[in-house]
C-alpha cells in the first residue's frame, strides 16, 4: 500500500519514439481489452507489498525465535527500507537503459530470490542482509512496474488503470495477517518468508513469460531546477505530508501485532485477526477520498484527514481494547482517505513538468522515514516503555502536519492565481 502519489508521478514518464512496435496486438488497447493485464500488474504488486509488509504479523515469532527485543526486530524494517531507497534513487537512471517490462520481472524474481535464502536466518547477522537485498531488489518495482501500467491503455483510462492498481496494497493490508497466521500453523517464520519469496519468484517469471506493455524506454532524468525544488517550502511541505502519511499506512501497520499483545493483551493469532478486521473499509475510504478530493477542496480533505487520524490514534493510545479496536479501524480509515488529496495538491502546487522531480526528490526521503526510522523508534518505544507513547508522538506529528497543509494551500492559490503564459 505507499502509493498514490508514487504511480501518478509515474505515469507522466516521457517515452522515446518508436520503441512500442508496430504489432497490431501490442498496448496501448482499449480499457476493456487492458484490464485483464492491468490486473496481471495489480496482482504484481500485491506480492510486492506483501513481501514488504510480511514482516508485521510475525514479529512476535521473530522476536521469541531469535530472542531479540522489539528495537532490534524492528531494525530489519530499517534495513529493508534502505535497500528500497537506494534502489528507487537509482531506478530512474537503469529504465533509460532497461525496458520497464524486464525490470519490473526483475524486481519480482531477484526479490523472491531473497527470501528464498531466509531459512538461514537464525540470527540477526544473517537476517539484516537478506532483508536489505530484499528491500533494494523490491525497489525497483514501482517506477518500472507504472510505467508498464500506463503504456497498458489510452492516457484517458491512466485514471482507471491506477485504480485497478491501487486495490493491491489495500486488499494486502486484510490479506497478510491472515495468510501469515495460517502459514505459521506449519511453517516457522522463516518457512512464511520462503513461501512469500517463492511467490514472487513465481510472479516475476510469469511476467517475464506472458506480461504486455513497458516495452518503451524511459527518458533520462533531468536534474535541472533541482536546487529550485529543495529551496521550495512546497516541497519541504508536501514531503512532511508524504511522510506522516506513509507512517500512518506502514510504520504504524508494522507494530500493530506486538503493540496488540503487549500492550492490549491479544494473543498473536487473535492480533492478527483483528489486524485483518480493522482494514476491511480501507478499500472503500480510497474511493471515497477520491471523490471528495475531486468534488471539495482538498486542503479541506487533508486537513480533515489529519485530525481524524490523530483522534484514532489517542483512542489506541487508551488502555483498553474497547477504544483500541475502534482505533485501529478509524486510523486504518482516516490515512486511506489522504493519498488521492495528496495528488491533487501536488498538481495544484507543481507544475507537471517538475512533478516526476519532486517525487524522485521526496518519495526516497519519506519512504526510508516511514518504513525504516520510525518502526525502529515505535520498536524502541515499546521495549523502553510502551507503545502507546511512541503512537501518541505520531498523533502529535499529525496535527503538527497542519501547518504543511496550510503551506500548500498558499503556493497552490498562488500558481493557480498567475497568469498564463502564451
Amino acid at each position: 500500500m505507499l502509493n498514490k502519489l508514487q504511480q501518478a508521478a509515474a505515469s507522466k514518464v516521457l517515452y522515446r519514439r518508436g520503441n512500442s512496435g508496430s504489432r497490431t496486438d501490442q498496448p496501448p488497447y482499449e480499457f476493456r481489452r487492458a484490464l485483464p493485464w492491468a490486473a496481471f500488474v495489480a496482482m504484481l504488486f500485491w506480492l510486492n507489498y506483501s513481501g514488504r509488509a510480511t514482516l508485521s504479523p510475525l514479529l512476535v515469532s521473530v522476536e521469541h525465535d531469535l530472542n531479540v527485543g522489539h528495537a532490534a526486530a524492528t531494525s530489519l524494517l530499517f534495513m529493508q527500507s534502505l535497500g528500497f531507497c537506494i534502489a528507487q534513487f537509482m531506478c530512474g537512471f537503469f529504465l533509460s537503459r532497461i525496458r520497464p517490462c524486464r525490470m519490473t520481472a526483475f524486481s519480482l524474481t531477484f526479490s523472491g530470490l531473497a527470501f528464498l535464502l531466509m531459512p538461514l536466518a537464525h540470527s540477526l547477522e544473517i537476517a539484516r542482509p537478506i532483508f536489505f537485498a530484499f528491500g533494494f531488489f523490491a525497489g525497483f518495482y514501482f517506477p518500472a512496474a507504472m510505467s508498464t501500467l500506463s503504456s497498458l491503455v489510452y492516457p484517458e483510462d491512466w485514471g482507471k488503470a491506477v485504480a485497478v492498481h491501487e486495490f493491491a496494497p489495500n486488499v494486502g493490508f486484510i490479506c497478510i495477517p491472515l495468510v501469515a497466521q495460517a502459514l505459521l500453523l506449519a511453517l516457522p517464520w522463516q518457512g512464511v518468508f520462503f513461501a512469500v519469496g517463492l511467490s514472487l519468484l513465481c510472479g516475476g517469471l510469469a511476467f517475464a513469460a506472458f506480461g504486455r506493455g513497458g516495452r518503451a524506454y524511459a527518458a533520462p532524468p533531468s536534474f535541472r531546477g533541482v536546487h529550485d525544488i529543495a529551496a521550495s517550502p512546497a516541497a519541504w511541505a508536501l514531503m512532511s505530508l508524504l511522510a506522516i502519511s506513509c507512517i500512518g499506512e506502514f510504520s504504524v501497520y508494522s507494530i500493530l501485532q506486538v503493540y496488540l499483545v503487549q500492550d492490549v493483551h491479544f494473543s498473536p493469532a487473535g492480533a492478527n485477526m483483528a489486524i485483518a478486521a480493522a482494514r476491511v473499509l480501507t478499500p472503500a475510504a480510497v474511493v471515497i477520498g477520491g471523490v471528495i478530493a475531486d468534488r471539495k477542496n482538498p486542503y479541506i480533505v487533508l486537513a480533515g484527514g489529519l485530525i481524524l487520524h490523530a483522534v484514532a490514534l489517542t483512542l489506541m493510545c487508551l488502555p483498553s481494547r474497547f477504544t483500541a479496536l475502534p482505533g485501529m479501524g478509524l486510523q486504518a480509515f482516516s490515512i486511506a482517505l489522504l493519498f488521492p488529496s495528496l495528488f491533487k495538491v501536488m498538481a495544484l502546487a507543481f507544475p507537471a513538468d517538475r512533478q516526476a522531480l519532486v517525487m524522485s526528490l521526496t518519495m526516497p526521503l519519506a519512504s526510508l522515514i516511514s518504513a525504516g526510522i520510525i518502526p525502529m523508534f515505535l520498536g524502541w518505544c515499546g521495549e523502553t516503555w510502551n507503545f502507546r507513547t511512541g503512537l501518541a508522538v505520531i498523533g502529535a506529528a499529525s496535527l503538527f502536519s497542519l501547518l504543511s497543509v496550510r503551506i500548500l494551500r498558499r503556493c497552490g492559490s498562488g500558481k493557480n492565481s498567475e497568469p498564463e503564459s502564451d
